[in-house]
């Protein structure tokens, strides 16, 4: 730390006594704002808006087979505070979804309703052919 009170921004301070105590009170403010800016904030849950007032009404329109998981959140405080940990170890529910459900609770909180975004029938082809081809080689 006292390198950086030597530089050119406080070059002519370095050595005096009054540099020294604002040191110690700034290196505390300092290290005060960096621990506190470390602590994870606790995400808000947002009001139910527009035809979105169920967890299961939400799953649905997002799409992606999350409406499988409406079971697992009992209420929409449940739906919006779970993190990734608590869906991955708690609810059992897999990478893709747990990430597609915290993206779109996440826009909620911003303010964008969600909406069906169907995937690529390209990729579906090259899966299904994937899965054949594998099956046909006897690896599954």
């Amino acid at each position: 730390m006292r390198v950086l009170f030597q530089s050119a921004l406080f070059g002519r301070l370095a050595g005096t006594r009054l540099l020294s105590t604002t040191h110690d009170s700034l290196t505390k403010s300092v290290l005060a704002a960096a621990i506190s800016s470390k602590l994870p904030t606790k995400a808000q849950v947002p009001q139910p808006r527009g035809k979105f007032t169920s967890p299961s009404v939400f799953l649905q329109t997002i799409g992606r087979g999350c409406d499988k998981f409406s079971p697992k959140f009992k209420s929409w405080d449940q739906l919006f505070s779970a993190s990734g940990e608590v869906m991955k170890h708690e609810l059992g529910i897999g990478p893709k979804p747990r990430k597609w459900i915290l993206m779109w609770t996440n826009k909620f909180r911003l303010g964008i309703d969600p909406y069906f975004i169907p995937t690529s029938k390209k990729h579906e082809i090259k899966r299904v052919d994937r899965l054949a081809r594998m099956k046909r080689r006897g690896r599954t």
